[in-house]
């Protein structure tokens, strides 16, 4: 088992020496494997543009905050072109995708795809946000709060609708995609 340097707490590091860089990091290849072991969800997270086109991105950051209120959040690198387009928009729908919508992942995974009309296809039309056709659910969400937290920006969303539909939802685990099928296997008797 790989365990990955990570940086001592503040209080129980030693004082660096005069002139050194800041502490090494973690191994970054060993802890994405570690973080690919736990599985999530695959959602699109879309907004509108100036135009009313949608901007859309694949996610598995999406977490939810809190049900008093209701509110979810997820995640966009610090880098991304079209990080302001989402920091900015007023509304975000949330698509949490159904297991046969792999290739849609696929494709708004792909930054190239994010403005693509082509991928216009696969939201309903019409609605305040883009809402992708057969998701296992959707929320439309008011922008809460954004925070710049290391390399990425945590956004967070204030759920204002919200709809769900039958069916098995898309995974991501050890980065591939898995299907989750909602049947409980028999525990221990």
């Amino acid at each position: 088992m790989h365990r990955g340097p990570l940086r001592a707490a503040a209080a129980d590091a030693a004082p660096a020496p005069q002139g050194a860089g800041p502490a090494p990091g973690p191994d970054t290849v060993a802890l994405r494997q570690v973080f690919g072991q736990y599985p999530t969800g695959v959602a699109v997270v879309a907004v509108r543009d100036a135009r009313g086109a949608p901007v859309a991105m694949t996610i598995n950051s999406f977490t939810t905050v809190s049900l008093d209120p209701p509110l979810v959040a997820w995640s966009i690198s610090g880098r991304a072109a079209d990080l302001p387009q989402f920091q900015d928009a007023p509304l975000f729908g949330i698509s949490v995708l159904a297991s046969h919508q792999e290739a849609l992942a696929r494709w708004f995974a792909d930054p190239w795809h994010r403005r693509d009309p082509a991928g216009a296809a696969a939201f309903d039309s019409g609605g305040a946000t883009p809402r992708v056709r057969h998701a296992v659910a959707w929320l439309q969400c008011t922008m809460h709060h954004s925070l710049v937290l290391g390399d990425h920006v945590l956004i967070v969303g204030r759920v204002e609708q919200f709809d769900a539909a039958p069916g098995a939802a898309l995974a991501y685990h050890r980065s591939r995609y898995a299907r989750i099928d909602g049947r409980a296997k028999p525990g221990p008797a």
